[in-house]
């Protein structure tokens, strides 16, 4: 059975979930990445380095949320949200990037927890606490959720 989430389901999968996707436009382009983000009071938060990503959204703060759960091929919730990219500096940015470490680091496992044919851990993907990190958040202003029971 298909449907739309209620506004508390939708509130639900923003908030239980660590991976959603980011939509913006640029020169010609539509991108679409992957992030790791904290739901916090209506806004979505990450951090990331200067990239494509980033280029788009300083030219066109305009962008697309998306998260999604799947148990099974036919058991799935999904949210769409549309909103605004900001950057955040200085205590605001410390803040922020506190909350994100606070919901992110208990589920980066130690080195210790990976067998060696694994390869690298999650936890390099921190690298962007160092090097200037850019913290930002997006305020969502339309949500939408669908699923599939």
């Amino acid at each position: 059975m298909l449907g739309e989430l209620s506004r508390e389901e939708i509130e639900n999968v923003l908030s239980s979930n660590v991976i959603g996707r980011i939509g913006c436009t640029g020169g010609g382009r539509v991108y679409v990445v992957p992030v790791t983000y904290v739901y916090d009071n209506g806004y979505v938060i990450g951090h990331t380095k200067e990239g494509m990503k980033i280029e788009f959204l300083r030219k066109n703060p305009e962008c697309c949320f998306e998260v999604d759960e799947m148990k099974e091929i036919s058991r799935w919730r999904s949210v769409i949200a549309w909103g605004t990219f900001e950057e955040l500096e200085g205590a605001e940015a410390d803040k922020a990037m506190e909350k994100l470490l606070a919901r992110l680091m208990p589920l980066v496992p130690s080195e210790t927890s990976h067998a060696s044919r694994m390869g690298p851990t999650s936890s390099k993907r921190i690298s962007t606490q160092g090097n200037n990190p850019i913290v930002y958040r997006i305020l969502l202003k339309e949500k939408s959720g669908r699923y599939e029971r």
